[in-house]
């Protein structure tokens, strides 16, 4: 679809704030809004024999809980929440209502992401079987033309693409994210002997308790305090370093 198919002026950005009023705006109006802030413009639906899973995930990056219609989703969640140049992320915060040469329409993004340095992308997270769907990249198009002209990045993703990275930042941010009672007292031991790339398993033995040690070690490369290779299975003989 050609850009100058998409008439930009006239469409319209549904939000709603975290008090529960809802408002439109021009998209013109919508780049210096806070989308990270805001609730979703969408309801979740969950019903039995439904093929996606809908639920709730923790985001550490946000303190609080956010709801994904699938599990590709989550995983794109946990991605963000592992970035650590994303300063905030939203669901379904906002929707986009247009016209263009094929008829008005509506599309609601899955996720807007906002960045450290005040950048902003708006992700739409499609099962990788429907990717080139006719359908799918209309709407695609439609979303990317409404970003260029915000000044936000735009992306279709389906799968991650290094499954090895995925897997593993999807166990330390489900098993060790969260603040652990007593992790203090052992931080600046395992940093100061990661001073230069250590194993994994060294830095445990650190500590007089192994499991916690290895615990505390891998909380800490959650937090990013401990760097290492995510493209190779994590194991004791990883070698790690203090960020």
């Amino acid at each position: 679809m050609a850009r100058d198919e998409v008439l930009i002026r006239s469409v319209q950005v549904r939000f709603i704030y975290p008090d529960g009023s809802e408002l439109r705006c021009p998209l013109a109006d919508a780049p210096d809004l806070p989308f990270e802030s805001f609730l979703p413009c969408r309801k979740i639906s969950h019903h039995k024999s439904q093929r996606n899973a809908p639920a709730w995930y923790w985001s550490s990056t946000i303190n609080q809980m956010i709801e994904y219609e699938s599990f590709l989703e989550r995983v794109w969640m946990t991605l963000l929440d592992f970035d650590p140049d994303v300063s905030a992320f939203s669901a379904q915060p906002m929707q986009l209502i247009g016209a263009d040469t094929q008829g008005t329409w509506k599309a609601t993004p899955d996720l807007f992401v906002r960045r450290s340095d005040g950048s902003a992308t708006v992700m739409e997270v499609k099962n990788p079987r429907h990717l080139a769907d006719p359908e799918v990249q209309l709407t695609a198009a439609r979303v990317a033309a409404c970003c260029r002209a915000a000044g936000w990045g735009y992306e279709l993703v389906g799968e991650p693409p290094d499954r090895q990275r995925t897997t593993n930042i999807l166990m330390l941010m489900s098993g060790y994210r969260r603040e652990m009672t007593g992790a203090a007292q052992y931080r600046d031991l395992i940093l100061a002997a990661a001073a230069d790339p250590t194993p994994i398993g060294t830095l445990a033995e650190a500590v007089e308790e192994p499991l916690v040690g290895r615990a505390v070690v891998l909380h800490l490369c959650s937090l990013g305090d401990l760097v290492l290779d995510l493209s190779a299975p994590l194991e004791d003989s990883t070698l790690v370093r203090s960020a």
